[in-house]
């Protein structure tokens, strides 16, 4: 008996570890409230039912700037209990951070977090360093965001981007993306 409960031993677990597959959990839907998707509609200037939402969570912020602190602000420590979320609207993707409420919000495109990333790794220093002192929606003349890069061929066709404005160290920084930050580009900076 004992040697049967061997063999198939044996001969089940090469099965289930070939196949490699576990049950995979479920995602844990997060319902918004009213008031944070009314804060959202408002915000973008745009009717709810024309936001798409792609990913939302819930989380605790260190401080009152939602973690997403602008130049001139000052941001108290403290826990702020809320939500965040990945949105597209109009071609472009946004991350928001809101409170329970959505009296507190901050909605960003996704090309802020990728231009923020790009100054960090080129300063060498952590992204929380970086701070936005303004995204403005701007249409690029060409595939290269209106700047000659050298070796790059630039197709005549107007791209939608941001010209997003930085600051670390007191210098800023403005870079040019497309809409979803998958092309940075540094334009210039100054102290």
């Amino acid at each position: 008996m004992r040697r049967i409960i061997i063999a198939l031993l044996l001969f089940v677990l090469p099965l289930t570890a070939c196949t490699g597959q576990r049950p995979t959990p479920e995602p844990i839907k997060v319902e918004l409230p009213v008031g944070v998707v009314d804060s959202l509609s408002r915000n973008l200037k745009v009717e709810a039912t024309q936001i798409e939402f792609n990913k939302v969570t819930e989380l605790d912020y260190s401080n009152t700037c939602l973690g997403l602190p602008s130049v001139d602000e000052d941001c108290a420590d403290m826990v702020i209990r809320g939500y965040q979320g990945i949105i597209s609207l109009e071609g472009a993707q946004y991350e928001f951070r809101s409170d329970q409420s959505g009296e507190r919000m901050r909605i960003v495109p996704i090309a802020l977090k990728a231009a923020q990333s790009d100054l960090a790794k080129r300063l060498n220093i952590n992204p929380e360093f970086v701070r936005w002192v303004s995204i403005e929606k701007v249409d690029w003349p060409d595939s290269c965001l209106g700047l000659e890069q050298p070796g790059i061929n630039c197709n005549m066709v107007i791209t939608p981007g941001f010209r997003i404005l930085l600051e670390s160290g007191g210098i800023i920084f403005v870079f040019r993306t497309d809409l979803t930050g998958k092309q940075t580009v540094l334009e210039m900076f100054s102290d």
